[in-house]
C-alpha cells in the first residue's frame, strides 16, 4: 500500500495495528523455519513446532495466572464462546443470563440456544454506567437460578469495563458457571483468575495481545467434563481411540493448530512484558483522555466512558446533523481509520441508547501518537 504512511489507524478495538516488530519477526521465523504440524510426528521440524507451541501456552498461562494445561488454543474468541455456550448441554428450562453489553458472539449463540433448545435467555440488571444492581440480580437468581452467566469484560462499543467479580461472586452463590469474554481486555487489562473467579475466559490473538488473526484461547477453571467438544478429530495423541481424549488441552484441540498465529501470541506477550504492561496501558489511557477532552471541548457528547471499573481504551460518540456512517466516510477520505455503526453489538447500542444508527468508535493503540488524535480532532472540528 503505497500511501500507508498517510493513514492514521484508530480501530484497535477491532484489531491492533501495526504489529510490534518482534511479532512480525517471530511469525516470519515460524513460516520460514518450522511451520509444520505440532504433535504430528517425531521429526525435527514437528518437534520444533511443538516446542514453540508449548512455549506460547506457558507464556500465556503465566500472564493469565492459570495452569498451562487449562489453557486451550482456539481458532478465535468467538469459537471459544460457542464451545462453552453450546458445549454445556443446556436444554429446555435452563436459564442463561447475559450482560446488556454483549457482542453478537454471545447474543447470536444465545438466540440459537433459545430457538433450538428452549434455553431461557435473560439480561443481567446492569445499567448503562456498568453498575450491577446486586439486590435485583439476587432476587432474580432466587426465583430463576442461572445455569450459566456470560459477561463481557469490556464493551467493544464504549470500552467500559464491567463488574465481572461482582457478577461471578453472585452467580456462584446460586451454583452457576461464569463465562467472561476477554476479547477486549486480555493484554493490557487482563482479568486475573484469583481476582475475578471466572469459570471460563475467552480471548483472541489479534487484539490486546498484538498478535495476528487466526487463533485465540479458552481458559477452563472448572470441570472440563461439563463441556462437550464442538469439533471431533485428530489431536496427534491417542490415535488408537475413536473417542476424544479426556485430558486437557487435547480434548478441545482437534485438528491442526494455527501455529503462526499461536506463535504471534507468544511474541506479543513477550513484547508486552518487555515494554511493560503498565506502560502500554497508561499510553493508551493518555491518548483516550486526550481524545475525550478534545471531543468534549467541541461540544460532542461521549457515549459511555462512565464505568467506575475503568475503560479499555475505546471512545464512541455521535454528532448532531451527520450520521455515524457519513462521518466515517469523511474520516476515511482523510486517511483516518475508525469504525461506525453497531460494531456487531446491537444489544450494547440498545443499552446505550444509540440503536439503530450506532456511533463512531475510535480506539487508539500503543503505536498511536498524540498527533494522530489531534489530526482526527481537526477533521471533527471542521465539521462542527
Amino acid at each position: 500500500m503505497g500511501d500507508a504512511v498517510d493513514v492514521v489507524y484508530l480501530d484497535n478495538a477491532a484489531t491492533t495495528f501495526p504489529k510490534p516488530g518482534e511479532v512480525v519477526e517471530a511469525v516470519t521465523e515460524c513460516l520460514r523455519s518450522y511451520a509444520v504440524s505440532p504433535r504430528r510426528g517425531r521429526n525435527p521440524l514437528s518437534r520444533a513446532a511443538e516446542k514453540e507451541m508449548d512455549r506460547a501456552r506457558t507464556g500465556l498461562a503465566k500472564m493469565l495466572g492459570v495452569s498451562p494445561d487449562h489453557l486451550i488454543f482456539m481458532p478465535s474468541a468467538t469459537y471459544a464462546i460457542n464451545l462453552v455456550l453450546q458445549g454445556m448441554g443446556m436444554s429446555s428450562g435452563d436459564i442463561l443470563y447475559i450482560s446488556p453489553f454483549e457482542h453478537n458472539a454471545v447474543v447470536r449463540c444465545a438466540e440459537y440456544l433459545r430457538q433450538t433448545r428452549g434455553v431461557q435467555v435473560r439480561e443481567l440488571p446492569i445499567d448503562r454506567d456498568c453498575n450491577l444492581d446486586v439486590h435485583e440480580a439476587r432476587r432474580w437468581f432466587m426465583t430463576a437460578p442461572p445455569k450459566l452467566v456470560a459477561v463481557v469484560h469490556a464493551s467493544n462499543v464504549s470500552g467500559d469495563i464491567l463488574p465481572i467479580k461482582e457478577v461471578a461472586d453472585l452467580a456462584h452463590e446460586y451454583g452457576a458457571k461464569v463465562l467472561v469474554d476477554g476479547a477486549q481486555t486480555v493484554g493490557a487489562h487482563t482479568p486475573q483468575l484469583d481476582n475475578c473467579g471466572y469459570d471460563f475466559l475467552t480471548f483472541s490473538s489479534h487484539k490486546g495481545l498484538y498478535g495476528i488473526p487466526g487463533s485465540g484461547g479458552l481458559v477452563i477453571n472448572s470441570d472440563p467434563e461439563l463441556i462437550r467438544p464442538l469439533i471431533y478429530g485428530g489431536t496427534g495423541t491417542n490415535s488408537e481411540d475413536t473417542v476424544m481424549p479426556s485430558t486437557l488441552p487435547e480434548r478441545f484441540e482437534a485438528g491442526t493448530h494455527a501455529l503462526p498465529s499461536i506463535v504471534s501470541m507468544r511474541a506479543g506477550v513477550q513484547w508486552l512484558e518487555s515494554v511493560g504492561i503498565d506502560k502500554v496501558r497508561m499510553k493508551v489511557e493518555g491518548l483516550t483522555r486526550r481524545l475525550i477532552n478534545g471531543l468534549t471541548s467541541l461540544g460532542i457528547g461521549i457515549v459511555g466512558c462512565r464505568s467506575r471499573h475503568g475503560n479499555s481504551g475505546v471512545v464512541s460518540f455521535t454528532m448532531g446533523g451527520i450520521s455515524p456512517e457519513e462521518l466515517n466516510r469523511v474520516l476515511d477520505s482523510e486517511g483516518i481509520c475508525v469504525r461506525s455503526g453497531l460494531h456487531c453489538a446491537p444489544l450494547a447500542h440498545h443499552t446505550l441508547g444509540t440503536f439503530p444508527n450506532g456511533t463512531v468508535r475510535v480506539s487508539p493503540g500503543y503505536f498511536n501518537t498524540e498527533a494522530d488524535v489531534d489530526r482526527l480532532l481537526e477533521v471533527i472540528e471542521a465539521l462542527c
